[in-house]
């Protein structure tokens, strides 16, 4: 409990310096006096350390995991390689997001190629490979050891893409990952797998850590370097867990992250089958933005600054609750693979009609949670 703490305070100073040193910049560019922070909203063409939270909770868990390797604790020392070595793996991609935040000049390829990497990197250095489906005739197909090693690459580097997408509203990539890491920490218990138990722990610390400050205004963002870091973490932390521990079924991560890989999945399919297109084109038709356009919108109506940003803040626990929705039956019946595939089935089902009902503005009422009646504007709220 001690190095959770731990993370969840150094990410708060680390992120709280990174979001004095963005009021700094912004003050000298005549940027920021246009504009309280309570009204900040997301913006695509942010950059620098107003979109650099990810440095946040990186040093959160390099920190607490450095300081536990002088414990004397049974497992500390353990736990505490595990992570730090975690951690260096995941370098590489978060170096490329993190350029990405600074830059905005780093192409998709070269990030995906970084994840692909780390993932390489994180197998090679903990023997994190997928070792088996759980699906009888994969069996001799997953036993060929360059198919392992291709796979998991594949699984790792997807999983964090799709961490980068559910990435765009204020605590809405953090509250998720968290949901993920405490579903995680929870099978690693029961099973008495303590490193991994403890990586997902530290790592709960410092995405809370940050989101004190990220949640609802939105101080500071995420950023490509932390969602990266988040889904690297995350994914290496399942491959070990299904891995090291027979009785956990290889469908637990499914359903586990079943709401951030339908987003990954779904919008391969939209853009590359529907439209045609280059399947890592961004575009603002995921779900989270027809959640904010076409349900949040009506509880809080108005164009002003504050209003967005109250919009904004409404709309991550919309996916928070579907993320429950997944992660609550993959904690309770871990090891039945049965359950976990119908499981992992309805929810897709589910995932693409509610999809389908919202973008034909068919979404039931019920939806939305309240409505909020807009008193119109004061002079003062229009300046």
């Amino acid at each position: 409990m001690t190095y959770i703490f731990a993370a969840l305070a150094v990410s708060f100073l680390v992120t709280l310096a990174v979001i004095r040193g963005h009021v700094a910049r912004s003050h000298m560019r005549g940027e920021f006096a246009v504009r309280r922070r309570a009204e900040w909203v997301r913006e695509p063409v942010l950059r620098g350390f107003g979109r650099a939270g990810g440095i946040g909770i990186a040093a959160g868990l390099f920190v607490s995991l450095f300081a536990r390797l002088f414990d004397d604790a049974l497992n500390a020392a353990a736990s505490a390689s595990t992570g730090l070595i975690l951690l260096g793996a995941a370098a590489p991609v978060f170096a490329a997001g993190l350029l990405e935040d600074f830059t905005q000049r780093v192409s998709k390829e070269v990030r995906l190629a970084a994840a692909f990497a780390s993932a390489a990197l994180a197998g090679g250095l903990l023997g994190a490979w997928v070792v088996r489906l759980d699906v009888p005739v994969l069996v001799p197909v997953i036993a060929v050891p360059a198919v392992s090693v291709a796979f998991t690459c594949l699984l790792v580097a997807g999983l964090t893409n799709a961490f980068n997408i559910i990435d765009g509203f204020n605590g809405l990539a953090g509250g998720v990952a968290a949901l993920i890491l405490l579903g995680v920490a929870y099978v690693a218990f029961k099973v008495g797998d303590i490193p991994v138990m403890a990586a997902a722990l530290t790592a709960v610390g410092a995405i809370t850590g940050f989101m004190v400050l990220n949640f609802p205004r939105g101080l500071v963002y995420l950023g490509d370097g932390g969602a990266y870091l988040l889904g690297f973490w995350i994914g290496v932390l399942l491959v070990l867990l299904v891995g090291r521990n027979p009785e956990v079924s290889a469908w637990f991560p499914v359903l586990l992250c079943a709401y951030p890989v339908c987003e990954l999945l779904f919008s391969i399919y939209r853009r590359g089958i529907v439209r045609r297109s280059h399947p890592g084109l961004p575009d603002l038709a995921h779900l989270h933005h027809l959640i904010y356009k076409r349900l949040v919108r009506w509880l809080v109506g108005t164009g002003l600054p504050a209003h967005r940003t109250q919009r904004n803040s409404l709309t991550a626990p919309y996916l928070w609750l579907l993320t429950s929705v997944g992660v609550a039956p993959a904690v309770m019946f871990w090891q039945a693979t049965s359950l976990l595939q119908i499981g992992s089935a309805l929810f897709a089902a589910a995932y693409i009609y509610a999809y389908a009902r919202i973008v034909k503005f068919r979404a039931p009422r019920w939806w939305v949670l309240r409505k909020t009646r807009q008193r119109p504007p004061s002079s003062r709220e229009r300046r």
